[in-house]
């Protein structure tokens, strides 16, 4: 029996296969590249370095690490030579986002731990093309945290300053994370808002990498992460007026109802 015979059905089916077909484009759209790769070594040794990503403008790079071991020759790594095979580029993200990615041998072997920290400043280029001006209004941050064998850790960890080194208020409350402890659960992405009323133009993001391999027959590593930032327009003053007058009016019928 043909059950698209009638008009109205095929109608129908035709509909449900066109919006399979959007939903399978929109699976397939990836991250788009908008950088040369750099390495993570150029942007800490030229402080003058920057990286413009979409609406996005990324500088003063500065890297530490310790307890990393070279493979090939057994040593450890000191900070500037790991730099050297940490690729970062940057990228417009499949949600819309401009971001960076960054991407090397951050691993911890049986037994070991390591730890690493990274700081840049992340800037919103102002004014846009329609005339206005945006702020950092969302933080994003993703990463492939692994741990292999019976007790361990792998930690990215993503705190979010003004220039003068102040905690920005996040919702909910700072700092990001993705990680996985053994035993444990697993985190692979978090997002945390600019608190309400705030409109930071910039940011310091520094960024806490933390492995542990802590018994024989572990490893742990997060050999990629990746950090999005989402903007909205800065409220023109009177906009913002409207707004705070509304909350207030708000709380004036609350109390005069509890009353």
């Amino acid at each position: 029996m043909n059950h698209l015979k009638s008009p109205r059905l095929k109608t129908v089916a035709l509909a449900l296969l066109g919006a399979l077909s959007f939903g399978a484009v929109g699976l397939a759209h990836a991250d788009v590249t908008l950088t040369r790769d750099y390495t993570l070594a150029e942007l800490v040794g030229d402080q003058a370095l920057t990286i413009q990503v979409g609406d996005k403008l990324f500088s003063h790079f500065d890297w530490h690490a310790n307890g990393f071991y070279n493979d090939a020759t057994g040593g450890l790594w000191n900070s500037l030579d790991l730099a050297a095979h940490i690729n970062v580029h940057g990228e417009q993200v499949n949600n819309g986002n401009y971001g960076l990615d960054f991407t090397g041998p951050l691993q911890a072997h049986p037994g070991d731990s390591a730890s690493a920290q990274l700081t840049y400043t992340v800037s919103v280029v102002n004014p846009h093309a329609d005339g206005r001006n945006w702020y950092l209004s969302d933080f994003h941050l993703d990463g492939d945290p692994l741990v292999s064998g019976g007790n361990g850790q792998a930690v990215v960890r993503e705190s979010v300053s003004d220039l003068q080194h102040t905690l920005i208020p996040l919702n909910p409350a700072g700092p990001l994370e993705v990680s996985q402890y053994v035993p444990g659960v697993a985190v692979y992405n978090d997002e945390a808002f600019t608190q309400a009323g705030l409109f930071p133009t910039q940011a310091e993001i520094e960024t806490t990498i933390l492995l542990s391999a802590s018994i024989p027959g572990t490893n742990a590593s997060v050999i990629h992460f990746q950090q999005q930032f989402s903007q909205a327009p800065v409220p023109e003053p009177s906009t913002w007026a409207m707004v705070l007058a509304g909350f207030a009016a708000i709380g004036f019928v609350q109390r005069r109802r509890s009353a």
